[in-house]
């Protein structure tokens, strides 16, 4: 019933595409899973929070300082959006909070992310079971905190074990805990608060068996709506000049979409740097999913932000938008944030799909 997976891509800042047979394979179980009513799977949103680590430094001195590292707003961190196996359709991506709450030093932002289990920190770590008839106290990362979104989905099932896989999704977003309420990444503007850093909060096994037990279905992956691919090809010359961002706009019409519950944008451009671009999506209503950040890649150290892999129709996730209504205008913003490697770029297309019910 639910796929438990503490693997994922190499935590580098590169776009790491999944495998077209990955993607069947949670299409196919998501469709055919559990007699139709969908597997479950469950995936790390990843650890590349910090990944230029200076080697010998303390836990809380370990980022490599980079020049200008935040000039423009450029942070150098991962995003979960740069796992090809994280931002699919059909996969549930977990964050992590510390013993406190808070996202530790190794956490990926990401409009992909649901909701967040409980892991270590430089401190602190998780107490399990392990190879060989032992047990360990340190473990750590998203790798743990996705086991602990895991075990909450099989009490969701246990509790009613005809809800599908979808209604799991929604009742993980619905009954999460809004976390370290003071962090400045919660966004309100959307039907439901969502942090980039935490999702939709903190996984709340109790509350979410409390919702799941008089939870009415929203149906299977048959009963899903699908608008689109509604895509645009374009030409549009991208400056080395982060302040002028570049704009274009999808607009959907006759979507019978009343609730989104997942969005998938694909994104192409030819740039020399790809490292370089930061990448926002806005809804109708005007709540913005960041897709992509500015970013230097390994395995250097250069300085430059580098080719972080090819925008050939990368495929970029997200949840932020759920419950919104489908119909309107949505924008794409492409910038070029650093201007210290003179590499300008051309975007060449991007297209956009929702998925969910009146």
């Amino acid at each position: 019933a639910i796929y438990n997976n503490s693997w994922g891509s190499p935590d580098n800042g590169m776009l790491n595409r999944a495998e077209d047979s990955f993607v069947s394979a949670v299409r196919t179980g998501i469709e055919k899973g559990r007699g139709g009513l969908g597997t479950v799977y469950v995936f790390p949103g990843g650890n590349g929070g910090c990944y230029h680590i200076t080697e010998g430094a303390r836990p809380e001195d370990r980022c490599i300082p980079i020049e200008n590292e935040t000039r423009d707003g450029y942070v150098n961190r991962e995003n979960s959006n740069y796992d090809g196996y994280v931002n699919q359709f059909g996969v549930i991506a977990a964050c992590a909070v510390d013993v406190d709450g808070r996202a530790p030093l190794y956490a990926e932002p990401g409009a992909n992310l649901l909701v967040c289990g409980p892991s270590g920190n430089s401190s602190i770590g998780i107490s399990t079971t392990d190879i060989l008839n032992g047990f360990r106290s340190d473990f750590s990362g998203t790798s743990a905190s996705t086991p602990m979104v895991s075990g909450t989905a099989a009490l969701i099932l246990s509790a009613k074990p005809k809800l599908s896989w979808r209604d799991v999704r929604l009742i993980l977003a619905y009954s999460a805990r809004e976390n370290d309420p003071n962090h400045p990444g919660w966004d309100r503007t959307g039907v439901r608060p969502f942090n980039p850093y935490y999702g939709f909060g903190a996984a709340d096994a109790r509350a979410a068996v409390e919702l799941a037990k008089n939870w009415q279905t929203v149906g299977r992956s048959k009963d899903l709506i699908r608008c689109g691919p509604f895509a645009r090809s374009s030409s549009i010359s991208i400056p080395d000049d982060a302040a002028k961002p570049q704009t274009d706009t999808i607009d959907v019409a006759n979507c019978g979409i009343g609730k989104i519950e997942f969005v998938e944008i694909g994104f192409s451009a030819a740039h020399p740097y790809s490292g370089d671009l930061r990448i926002d999506l806005s809804s109708p209503r005007g709540t913005q999913s960041r897709l992509a950040d500015a970013r230097y890649c390994n395995p250097d150290l250069d300085r430059i932000a580098d080719n972080c892999g090819r925008y050939d129709d990368w495929r970029f996730g997200s949840v932020r938008h759920l419950d919104e209504a489908a119909n309107g205008p949505w924008r794409l913003q492409v910038s070029d944030l650093l201007q210290d490697d003179a590499g300008t770029g051309t975007w060449t297309g991007w297209s956009l799909t929702l998925w969910g019910r009146p």
